[in-house]
């Protein structure tokens, strides 16, 4: 490691001296690429492209050798007076700002958390430490600060009122070693980049609701939880003592958060790692009252130990071992799971539709969204976008399983074993959350679907043994009367469980257009008639569109503030059954475009702008693409390239539009996978 910044200046008139960060902004600025034109294809943009970084003494070589390579590097150069500001900045030894005192009402509230995080009773401490590894990925927000301050939640050598002394560890169930502990909640004072801003809210009500679930439930534990690696890897083990009816009720009530640790954590960057998933489907859960882990104690001390999960082994077991042990542990599990179920509805009956979660009518949490683009994924409340190929339906079993898989027990500096057993069993838990979805539909039925969501894979272990459809000699008690039970059943769920599905999505379930949203202004209906006419279309010019656009619409005279959508590609795919050859899957003329008003994921690949009045032949040409050719002057027209002059200004009109939208939830883009077109 070496320094950036440089020496500070000795006085004020002075530059600092040996920056390479200056001397890189200044190569960039001598050596401007064409304005608004593509990057040369020499330019190296592949996120995983070998990087270096010379010293400020190689500097001069470097700048000789890669006189494209300067900062912002592969985009338009910063102005004269943005390179004023940093060499000021610099010239004063780059000074942090200094972090803001809490507010006396921030305050107040943070020393009541960490207060009921370190309760001393035997219940409070098992309770604490369920939280905390729940909540380590999170940024805490109390509800009454719209735009922070937010905290982690970190174990601490120190106790309350003192400074925090972080105990570092990989997991958040290591072992924090044998001195005393407590739980603090450390302000964040860096910046907040989009992609790991992970907000989970804290305020009076959420405290009440917590002691409610863990705290005056009927439970008395008789013992402390331990750290090896067999118990605390095991949710099913560690906390066992705390009745999962508190513990699936607290995943429940805030199920966007828990589902992006998974879509948003460590755990899902780059391809293999989400192509476990299809590009957009559909997530409710089961009942709890349904749930017989929920309501049958005896159904967790039967399976607890079939339910172990890979970070068990800390990567000393060979994958192909440790897939074939899971295997036969998962295939108990389920038959096991289906005698258990088998034995409560003796006249195989199947599940209603009742049997889904409704949010007890008020919560959004019930119904939620899954996208995938390429090596990332983002998670939204509600149905969002056309009916999806496949849905699922999550159990408490498969919902804990996922977050001890995928977030507390994933190593992201753990070896390559540890992450193919990652991602196996990521494979056992997308079919049983499948398969759960499926056993409410006609049973004569269900063998079909499955089989077409995985298209050459139905001969793999996993599809046709371990994670085999099980019970279908049970029916459903849901009536059917179309040829597209899968459709209907999805259907069913959005009229029964309206008050929590979200707004109607008029853009890309548009059955009898127009189709107005009953808020939308006159600009807004004019745009989004337009675009109803590509949402949702399937293969065609699909195919030639990054993975997400955002379109900026100018309102011009019309008053009111821009407009945004974004363009969202779906892949479509044989089967995402296999880790690797992804493309060998791909079925381009079957590719989706959802298209959903805001802004969407954290990595946008390109940015379109049009005045309101255009966005009727915006679409005709859009629909009109067949080559990549064509998508080149399409971008000419209405694209925002690396090199535009109005690159920077569009880039900070869009983070202050997000800030505008959602004040909590917004951070920096990541515009690394910014496309060259």
């Amino acid at each position: 490691f070496f320094p950036v910044l440089g020496a500070p200046a000795k006085d004020a008139s002075t530059q600092a001296s040996d920056s390479l960060l200056l001397s890189m902004l200044a190569l960039g600025r001598a050596h401007p690429f064409p304005e608004g034109q593509r990057l040369p294809e020499t330019l190296e943009l592949d996120i995983d492209r070998t990087l270096s970084c010379s010293t400020s003494d190689e500097f001069d070589a470097y700048a000789r050798d890669h006189a494209q390579g300067g900062m912002p590097y592969g985009m338009a150069p910063l102005r004269n007076e943005e390179l004023r500001i940093l060499a000021s900045w610099i010239a004063q030894g780059a000074p942090p700002p200094p972090a803001p005192p809490l507010a006396a009402s921030t305050a107040a509230q943070l020393a009541r958390w960490e207060e009921f995080l370190n309760g001393p009773s035997m219940k409070e401490r098992i309770t604490a430490r369920y939280l905390y590894e729940h909540w380590f990925l999170a940024h805490l927000v109390f509800d009454d600060a719209l735009r922070g301050p937010f905290f982690r939640v970190v174990r601490s050598r120190t106790a309350p009122g003192e400074p925090i002394d972080e105990i570092a560890s990989v997991r958040p169930y290591d072992d924090p070693g044998t001195g005393p502990f407590w739980y603090r909640l450390r302000p964040i004072h860096e910046s907040i980049v989009h992609k790991t801003h992970i907000v989970y809210e804290l305020g009076p009500a959420k405290l009440t609701r917590l002691q409610e679930l863990f705290l005056a439930s009927a439970w008395e534990p008789t013992r402390l939880p331990g750290y090896s690696s067999e118990e605390a890897s095991n949710p099913f083990l560690t906390f066992d003592q705390i009745p999962a009816a508190s513990r699936y009720a607290y995943l429940l009530d805030d199920a966007q958060y828990f589902v992006m640790t998974f879509i948003r954590g460590p755990v899902c960057r780059g391809q293999v790692a989400v192509d476990v998933i299809e590009d957009q489907f559909w997530v409710s859960f089961l009942a709890p009252e349904r749930d017989l882990s929920v309501i049958d104690p005896h159904f967790l001390e039967q399976t607890a130990k079939l339910l172990s999960l890979p970070a068990e082994h800390r990567g000393l077991v060979i994958p192909g071992t440790l897939w074939l042990e899971f295997n036969v542990l998962q295939h108990e599990y389920l038959d096991r799971r289906a005698q258990l179920y088998d034995a409560i509805d003796p006249q195989h009956r199947g599940p209603a539709l009742d049997w889904i979660w409704d949010g007890e009518g008020r919560n959004p949490n019930a119904l939620l969204t899954v996208f995938r683009n390429f090596d990332n994924a983002t998670v939204l409340r509600g149905f969002v976008g056309e009916i999806p190929k496949t849905a699922w339906v999550m159990d408490y079993p498969i919902f804990e399983r996922i977050y001890y898989d995928l977030v507390a027990g994933f190593n992201v500096y753990g070896n390559v074993a540890h992450q193919v057993a990652t991602r196996l069993y990521m494979d056992h838990l997308r079919m049983q959350s499948e398969n759960l979805f499926l056993g409410f539909l006609p049973a004569d039925q269900r063998e079909a679907i499955r089989a077409s969501w995985y298209r050459g894979a139905t001969r793999q272990l996993a599809y046709a043994h371990t994670d085999r459809l099980r019970s279908l000699d049970h029916g459903t008690q849901i009536p059917f009367t179309s040829s597209d039970p899968k459709r209907e059943m999805l259907e069913k769920l959005l009229a029964q469980n309206a008050a929590v599905a979200g707004a109607p999505d008029t853009l890309n379930r548009c059955g009898r257009p127009p189709c107005d949203r009953p808020d939308a202004s006159r600009v807004e209906q004019s745009v989004e008639r337009e675009l109803q006419r590509i949402a949702s279309v399937r293969g065609g010019f699909v195919k030639l569109l990054p993975e997400v656009s955002f379109l900026r619409v100018r309102v011009g005279s019309s008053g009111g503030t821009d407009l945004v959508y974004s363009l969202v590609h779906n892949d479509a795919h044989s089967n995402v059954a296999f880790m690797f050859g992804e493309e060998e899957q791909r079925l381009p003329q079957e590719d989706t475009l959802s298209v959903l008003p805001g802004h969407f994921g954290s990595y946008p690949n390109f940015f379109f702008e049009i005045d309101a009045s255009d966005a009727r032949p915006f679409v005709d040409e859009l629909q009109a693409l067949r080559s990549d050719a064509d998508l080149a002057h399409f971008v000419d027209r209405h694209g925002i390239r690396r090199t535009s002059a109005r690159w920077w200004e569009t880039v900070d009109w869009l983070h202050a539009d997000l800030r505008r939208r959602s004040p909590r939830g917004a951070g920096i883009y990541d515009l690394a996978r910014y496309l060259n077109l």
